[in-house]
This record gives structure tokens, sequence and C-alpha cells, in this order.
């Protein structure tokens, strides 16, 4: 008969043991019911700092709940008229004390390694920020967020050095894509956190006095920095998960706490909310005209967190702050992958990425191609005055280009670019050659790309067409055009011959050749639609090969041998 499987006296006196510690802090906060047993709160926090997890599990929710229920009851809020001296001052003090340190205490489970502890506490503290503007509304009878502590969560959130998906997902999914006020504040407490860390950085790089010892001076400027590129880090991979800022007014309608408009406030409570709001200096300007109006014509005024430049102020502050911070290679390049999509639209002064994008544009690489969206829409739209815009795209084509992921975003933005008929003939010529030029050495993914496109272009500018027709040039030694020269105007291109597409009909994947002896028949097709061939790669080719329908097999050798011999 088989002996009966021992149990685990380990794990089942740690059961055992949790069991015990819950039921006692269940009885322990029953019994705070009574307020001569307000000091069990204490013996509750004991248990919220014991090592094991359940244990401070329980008591975290357990102390969520006793001070709700204060709060509720306004205990913790400071009693009017009542002698410093007094009994009932000397207890909501204490009660104050406690609950601070609480807040401390649960703010600082955020970097816990147990995610068990990590997302319960997030949880807990943004239930208590609704406790905490509830207790405040119901005692003034106006609109209040409490701020002051949803500060420190979102600086113990941006600071955390155990940031991860789960708390990311957690924040942003659960709240700051649903509600409009912890949204707007996240964004505005952010701003401030990143402006601070930064502008105590620069301090400490100006001052030459706060260490004597070189070492330890540069020590503690890396260690800055490092603490500027995690803030930065974190802040990154929330931003990139907010979608769903407002674009009208109408939009902003969702409240963690409630829905301003409950609360009737004077106007004079409201101007003062719309300046703490905004902040001053740059981003503070003048209101616009219908704005005005509605002053002028003495119409009530929404309240601030309603109001949609409000919102779009804070979102802009956040992401100017957060492009002054050091950011990686890796992170420029998130940023500029978005930029024109998900940032420019919801900012209230686009212009202020004049300087960011133009700085991007100028660092060549990845880096430059990911900012030619931006710096389009600011062109295009916000009047941005960028004269050497098409000398900068002329020197982004190069042989890294052909290779790089970006490839076929960069050659819908070079099609959008070269797409106005009134461009000089030289600047196209110039285009049309360096691409040719390219080809030759591009992977087939990139010259099946190029050959249309250069076809368009020819068809778009018809002055070009001498470069198919020129005899000047049928080779590299006798080329006029000079493939080292980044200046479009300089380079000779109009003087040359396409010589290298002629070169293309012998390239030794099929499909590329066949599409290149296009040049040498009539241009009756009016142009290529470019989305065609803008997604191969050579995974897509092979696949095409394979998956081709053959009239019979492809023969393995030139005579089919008599008999096999296998010789090893």
């Amino acid at each position: 008969m088989p002996q009966p499987a021992k149990r685990k006296r380990g794990n089942d006196s740690a059961t055992e043991s949790f069991k015990e510690a819950r039921q006692k802090i269940r009885t322990l906060e029953s019994s705070l019911s009574d307020k001569s047993n307000l000091n069990n709160i204490v013996e509750i926090f004991k248990y919220a700092k014991n090592p094991n997890p359940q244990t401070a599990h329980a008591a975290i929710h357990s102390l969520g709940r006793v001070f709700t229920a204060l709060l509720a009851s306004g205990d913790l809020r400071k009693p009017k008229h009542v002698d410093e001296n007094s009994a009932k001052f000397k207890v909501f003090t204490w009660l104050r004390e406690q609950y601070l340190d609480y807040l401390k205490y649960v703010r600082s489970l955020l970097s816990s390694d147990e995610p068990g502890l990590q997302l319960p506490a997030l949880n807990i503290l943004l239930a208590n920020i609704k406790s905490e503007s509830e207790s405040v509304m119901n005692n003034n009878g106006s609109y209040h967020f409490a701020n002051a502590v949803y500060g420190p969560i979102v600086k113990a959130i941006i600071t955390s050095t155990n940031f991860n998906e789960h708390i990311r997902k957690e924040l942003v999914e659960k709240y700051l894509n649903v509600y409009d006020d912890l949204r707007h504040y996240f964004l505005k407490d952010a701003a401030e956190i990143m402006d601070q860390a930064y502008q105590k950085k620069e301090t400490l790089k100006k001052s030459g006095n706060y260490n004597s010892n070189k070492k330890a001076k540069l020590s503690e400027t890396e260690e800055q920095q490092e603490n500027l590129r995690l803030i930065a880090s974190n802040v990154l991979s929330i931003l990139e998960g907010i979608r769903t800022m407002p674009t009208e007014a109408s939009e902003i309608d969702e409240f963690w706490t409630v829905n301003p408009n409950m609360y009737e406030t004077k106007a004079v409570q409201q101007e003062k909310q719309t300046d703490d709001l905004l902040g001053e200096g740059l981003l503070s300007d003048s209101e616009s005209e219908d704005e005005k109006d509605t002053k002028r014509d003495g119409k009530k005024r929404k309240h601030p967190l309603l109001q949609l430049r409000v919102h779009k102020r804070g979102f802009t502050d956040c992401w100017i702050n957060l492009m002054k911070m050091p950011l990686t290679e890796e992170m420029y390049k998130r940023i500029l992958l978005i930029l024109h999509k998900r940032i420019l639209p919801h900012m209230h002064e686009p212009k202020l990425l004049m300087d960011f994008l133009t700085d991007s544009y100028n660092v060549g690489g990845a880096v430059s191609l990911l900012a030619l969206n931006g710096l389009f829409t600011l062109i295009v739209d916000h009047n941005l005055d960028y004269p050497d815009f098409y000398i900068k795209l002329y020197s982004l084509l190069d042989r890294n280009v052909m290779h790089v992921k970006y490839r076929s975003r960069f050659f819908r933005l070079l099609e959008l670019f070269l797409s106005s008929a009134y461009l000089p003939a030289a600047l196209i010529a110039a285009f049309i050659k360096r691409l040719a030029r390219l080809s030759l050495t591009a992977p087939p993914a990139a010259s099946v790309i190029i050959i249309p496109f250069i076809y368009n272009l020819l068809k778009r500018h018809p002055t070009c067409m001498a470069l198919i027709h020129s005899n000047t040039a049928i080779s590299e030694s006798e080329d006029p055009f000079s493939m080292d020269d980044m200046n479009p105007y300089e380079c000779k291109a109009i003087e040359s011959s396409l010589w290298e597409v002629q070169t293309l009909t012998q390239h030794y994947y099929a499909n590329v050749s066949t599409l290149a002896k296009i040049f040498g028949e009539q241009f009756l097709k009016p142009k290529y639609n470019l989305e065609d061939f803008l997604d191969h790669t050579y995974a897509t080719f092979f696949t095409t090969e394979i998956d081709r329908k053959r009239k019979k097999e492809p023969a393995l050798a030139f005579e089919k041998p008599s008999t096999f011999i296998w010789e090893i």
C-alpha cells in the first residue's frame, strides 16, 4: 500500500501564518469602529510592512478602508475653532501623520519587486484620490481635485527604478486613457517634475562650488544624467500609450472624481484655477478671441478642466519638457515615429517643436528620416521656413537608406516632396540620377521601388526626359554627374544620362530586369502606383518564387545524366 504523501510543513506553516495575520488584521480593523481604539492603526501598519506579500497586501487594503472612512467622516480634516492644545486637535494631528505615513509607504510599493503589491498599491492610491477629493468637495461645496496627493504618486511612478509593463498597462489602460481629469493632471504634474529635475541638473552643471573634488563632481553629474534618462524613459513609455486625447471640448466627459459642472464656482475661483492649471510663461499666452468674447458678453465660463485648450496646454508642456531631457537614440526614434500623428495634432502650439525637428533632421541617418514627417507637417500647415530643405533631403539619399526598415516610409514622403510640377528640372534630375546610381548597389527590394519612382518623376517632369535620350555618358567613367557633390544644383545631373537604368536590365533578379526594360519602351503608362512596390522584402520575393506555378520543373543540369553515380 503506497504511503500517503508527506505534507510540506513550510508552506502550510506560511499559509497558516498568513491566515492568522489576516484574521488579526480584520479584528483590528473592526475594532476601529470605536474611536477609543485608534491606536490599532499602528498595529495594522506593522502588518503592512510584513515581508510576506500576502500579509502586506491584506494590511494595506485594510488601512485603505480605514482611512477612506476617516476621510468621509471628516476626522482627517483640520477642525475649526479648536484650540491646538486640545485633545481633539492632537488626535487630528496624530491621525493626519498616520495617514501621510501610510500614503508614503504605499507610494514606495510602486517600486516594489513584487507585482502583487505594485498594482494594488496603484489602485489604492488612485482610489484615495477620489476619496480625498470628495471629502474636500463635500466640505467646500466647490470642485476640487486632490492634486497635492496625486502629484507625489505621479512622481513615484515616473522616478521608479522598477517601472514595468504591468504597472504601465494598468495606469494607462485603466486610468489615463479613460478619465480626463487623471490624464490632464498626470501630464501637468509630469511636466513640472521633469522641469524641476532638468533645472536641478542645469544648476548643478553651472555651479562650481557644490563639490571641490572633480571626480565626485563628475560622478554627481553622471548620476543626475542617469536620473533624467530614467524619468524620460518612464514618461515616454506612458505617453506612448495615451491615445484618447480629446479633439473637441464635447469629448471631455469622463472624470475619476466628478464632473466639474456639478459644482458652481465663482468667477474669481475659476480665474485662479485657470492660472494654476495653465501656469505662466511661454505656454500661457493670450486667450482666444472666442474666450475674450465670452468674457465681454458676461456669459458663464466653463470650468478650466472642461476647456480643450487647458488639456492641450498640459499635453504640450509635458512633451516639450520630455524633449528637453537627455534622450537616447532609441527614445529619439520612438518620439519621431508618433510625432506627426499623435503629438502634433494635440499640441496647443505645434511651432514649439520647430527646433526639435530641425535639429533631428540635421542629425542624419534614421533619425533624419523619421523627422521628415513632422517637419513636413510644420512646413505645410504651420509655415515653417526651411530654405535648405531639398539640399538636406538630397543628402539623405545614400546606400544606408536602401537598407533601413523605414525605407518604405521614406519613399512615400520623397514622392510627396517631389510631387510639385514647379520644382526646378535640375533638382529633379539630381534626385533621379542619384536614385539610379544607388539602385546599382541596392537590394532587389529597393531596386523595384526606385525604377517605378524614376518613371513617375520622368512622367511628371518631361524636361528630364533628356536623361534617357542622351548618349553623353554610357558608364561611370564618362559620367559628368558627381555622386560626391551633396548640392543637387551643382552635381551636373542634367548633363548626364540614365545609363544605370540600362544596366539594371541585366540584373540577376528577373523582376528587376523586367521592370527596368520599361524605359526602352514608349511612355504610355500614366504612372505606377508606388504602394504596390513599397513593402517588398527578400521574404516576399522568396514566397513569390516558391508559390509560383511552373509549367515544367526547372533543370538541375544542362545534360540529363544516363545513370546516377554518387561519389563521396
